[in-house]
């Protein structure tokens, strides 16, 4: 089995829809994306999807919780809950081949048991695709990097709010804690 693992992460109608900064300033991010996810499946490398749920509810309170009120205001206007629900062109296979994994945060590893699965797999090599650029793809990015994880980017088969954030994003860390992997690289 391939030690590769393919994350899509936050492909989620809240960030990526017909009103959206990121369908605007990325129309063909949904073409790259599906192409990524077929190339990686024929490959056999293992899917895992994360998706963003941020329980704002004063009930929800957690270690995970404590950075909604700041977020807030700094970014009054921003949606911050989020239904956990995948677009329908990006979600899992109905075989329950590829897991699902819900974070709290922006980082895909914090609170959700991915790093345990990626252990019992025997994944060493992770590719990222997803969005937004610049948060959770980057914060996940970092963490599988302080992780040990080879990471790769498939900024292609990536958005943002803007053009700008985004290749900020890879200007800053692509070459530094990640490669940036095209579309064509993965055969």
């Amino acid at each position: 089995m391939s030690k590769t693992g393919l994350l899509l992460i936050d492909v989620q109608p809240e960030w990526y829809g017909p009103n959206t900064d990121t369908s605007k300033h990325f129309p063909n991010f949904q073409d790259r994306l599906i192409s990524l996810l077929s190339r990686c499946r024929a490959k056999g490398f293992h899917v895992v999807h994360i998706r963003a749920k941020y329980d704002t509810s004063p009930e929800a309170k957690s270690e995970y919780t404590g950075w909604h009120q700041e977020f807030r205001r700094l970014n009054p206007g921003k949606p911050l809950n989020l239904t956990g629900e995948p677009i329908s062109w990006a979600k899992e296979l109905e075989d329950g081949s590829e897991p699902v994994f819900i974070k709290p945060t922006f980082n895909g590893f914090l609170g959700t048991g991915l790093h345990e699965y990626l252990q019992k797999k025997g994944i060493k090599r992770l590719i990222l695709a997803g969005l937004i650029t610049s948060v959770c793809v980057q914060m996940t990015a970092n963490e599988a990097f302080m992780r040990g994880y080879e990471v790769c980017v498939v900024s292609e088969a990536c958005a943002d709010r803007s053009v700008e954030r985004h290749e900020a994003a890879k200007l800053l860390y692509s070459g530094y804690i990640w490669h940036d992997l095209s579309l064509d690289q993965i055969k």
